[in-house]
């Protein structure tokens, strides 16, 4: 108390901020965990997450067994669903998670989220699409995949030291990767491309668990000279599968694809 006394006056207030400091900066710093996270209790953050559980669980499922319906839709919010999440993880400074444990359930995890539509998108865009090389494909979304996996590593408190967490990144980094950057190559292309006319020889489509199992790959097939890989059998959208029939005049459609990596696609011919 005597130190407090000689200081001038008004010199009080200053000191005590300096007992205050550690906690002021750890709440300015972006990579601590935030303990209260303003307008978003945690009550109400475990029903967000809850929600949003259903939601992944549901596009995932619908996208993987069936992309017959609202295909484009579907996909789309199998992209969109975990940036959604990223961007709440982001909002909250660290207070939620990605833990994904069987015999312990951590509420505010965002595992379920980012992982159900991200594995739902990397295995339509691995059988629905077809690229003339796959190559530079893979490489970009190994890159892509680091850097994200880097950023985690950097800016998220919970994930350094947690091994559950650093495995569901792992999982989700390289799946979103190759599904997004596959998705976008193609849907997103604007190149006027070149068409190739063919004949519709067959279709099949491949069956998981018998009879009744869940309709996976839909192809046709034409003459291999019309794919730039030399393929005569070529997936095609499982929402443009049932307008082909054999005998069918089609056109194999080339794209330069929007990063660059020609894609090619089955679809009818412009009039």
């Amino acid at each position: 108390m005597r130190l407090v006394r000689i200081l001038a006056p008004g010199a009080e207030p200053r000191l005590l901020i300096l007992f205050h400091l550690p906690p002021i900066l750890a709440a300015m710093d972006a990579r601590t965990p935030a303990t209260h996270i303003p307008g978003l209790s945690r009550a109400r953050l475990k029903r967000v997450i809850a929600a949003g559980n259903v939601a992944a669980f549901a596009i995932g499922l619908w996208a993987f067994f069936f992309p017959t319906l609202l295909y484009t839709l579907g996909l789309s919010l199998c992209v969109l669903l975990p940036l959604w999440a990223l961007a709440l993880e982001m909002r909250t400074r660290g207070a939620l998670g990605f833990e994904a444990r069987r015999g312990r359930r951590y509420p505010l995890s965002l595992a379920t989220i980012v992982l159900a539509p991200t594995l739902a998108l990397a295995v339509r865009m691995g059988i629905d699409l077809n690229f003339a090389s796959y190559p530079p494909l893979i490489a970009a979304a190994v890159l892509t995949a680091l850097a994200v996996f880097a950023l985690f590593w950097r800016f998220d408190p919970q994930l350094r030291g947690d091994l559950n967490q650093v495995a569901t990144i792992a999982i989700f980094a390289p799946a979103y990767c190759y599904g997004a950057l596959a998705f976008a190559d193609v849907k997103l292309d604007a190149s006027s491309g070149h068409d190739t006319q063919t004949v519709i020889s067959d279709k099949r489509v491949h069956v998981s668990g018998g009879p009744k199992g869940s309709s996976i790959w839909y192809q046709v097939k034409v003459d291999p000279d019309a794919s730039p890989a030399g393929a005569n059998w070529v997936h095609v959208q499982p929402d443009l599968w049932g307008s082909f029939h054999r005998g069918d005049t089609v056109c194999v459609h080339v794209g330069k694809g929007l990063l660059a990596i020609p894609c090619y696609a089955v679809g009818h011919c412009a009039e």
